[in-house]
């Protein structure tokens, strides 16, 4: 009887005998153009019959998509608006190790291998990802520390108001039996002069409430003021060592101006000088600025203990403004 032969094995032959090429997607730069560009020893093996300045990706659950090829003094290169499809679509830049095999004219299949070494075969689902997936994120203790922030802000807050609550609630205890000992002892006053005191002791709780009524409207008027200025959402974060190499976003901001897929927003210095595009990375424990930030840190360029604004100013799109720190802040910022 006829050995068997083993369709995988056999499939890995077939691919082997077409030209391939791969690529490694860290989360810095992934919109470059050198991140974008064939090798020349690549190009040179596609023969004139199947080259084309169109070029069809394919992935294994069968979602295509269709790129433009350009060509410069040095090398050829994939166009920017198609390229940036496929990697927001796929929410890369977790170093996946990517491999494009030529099919001819033109059509290449992509296998996607986690950084786990797992390959991809169906698409990720931005909001269902399991945290506890075994890769290992980058910048995870900055994350924490934000969170931290966030959550030792928060405990203050409550125990402020737990404190404000008990003082009160000793206050009109304290009142009260004063009242029933004045009534103990005798001590009573005439009617006149009853009704005066309780006029005044009225007035002087409408008075009390009315006062931690505008305390409570003002302080929610700031809160809200430093997310929305004039109408326009923001987000202020002061800039870390490891934040020179990705940035999260702050939880209340993506809950309420986020979209909750991965997309490539526009970061605009505000005295028109640059652009930067840079993916939002959407994940279910945090939403951080990934592909292409660095880029952005460097040519900006932002430094350990700038104070930084991010202005929402159309649905994907932010203006960045910066004020600089004193020395010591710097230092202060430098130990992450």
């Amino acid at each position: 009887m006829g050995r068997r032969r083993n369709i995988g094995f056999d499939k890995i032959i077939e691919e082997r005998k077409m030209l391939s090429f791969f690529k490694i997607f860290q989360s810095a730069d992934l919109s470059s153009e050198s991140m974008r560009a064939f090798s020349y020893s690549f190009i040179t093996r596609v023969s004139r019959k199947d080259f084309s300045y169109k070029m069809v990706i394919r992935a294994q659950w069968g979602k295509t998509w269709h790129l433009e090829i350009s060509k410069n003094p040095r090398y050829y290169y994939i166009e920017r608006r198609g390229w940036d499809q496929f990697v927001s679509d796929n929410a890369l830049g977790e170093n996946e190790f990517i491999t494009f095999t030529h099919r001819g004219n033109m059509v290449f299949h992509v296998n996607i291998y986690e950084q786990n070494g797992v390959e991809m075969l169906t698409p990720r689902k931005f909001q269902t990802m399991d945290s506890s997936s075994g890769i290992k994120k980058e910048g995870e203790s900055s994350f924490k520390d934000v969170k931290k922030e966030q959550e030792t802000d928060e405990s203050a807050g409550r125990a402020e108001f737990v404190v404000r609550k008990r003082k009160t609630e000793e206050s009109k205890s304290s009142k009260k039996k004063m009242e029933r000992k004045k009534v103990k002892n005798g001590v009573e006053t005439g009617e006149s002069s009853r009704g005066s005191e309780l006029k005044a002791r009225k007035k002087k709780a409408e008075g009390y409430n009315t006062s931690k009524k505008k305390k409570k409207s003002k302080s929610k008027s700031k809160s809200k003021s430093k997310e929305v200025l004039n109408g326009v959402p923001e987000f202020k974060i002061t800039i870390r060592k490891s934040y020179l190499k990705f940035l999260a976003i702050p939880k209340h901001f993506v809950d309420d101006h986020i979209p909750n897929k991965s997309k490539f927003f526009t970061v605009r210095h505000p005295n028109g000088i640059g652009s930067w595009k840079v993916l939002c990375l959407v994940r279910e424990i945090r939403t951080i600025f990934s592909g292409g930030y660095s880029k952005l840190a460097r040519e900006y360029p932002l430094m350990v203990g700038d104070k930084c604004t991010f202005k929402l100013i159309k649905p994907f799109e932010f203006v960045l403004l910066t004020s600089k720190k004193t020395r010591d802040e710097i230092d202060h910022y430098m130990i992450d």
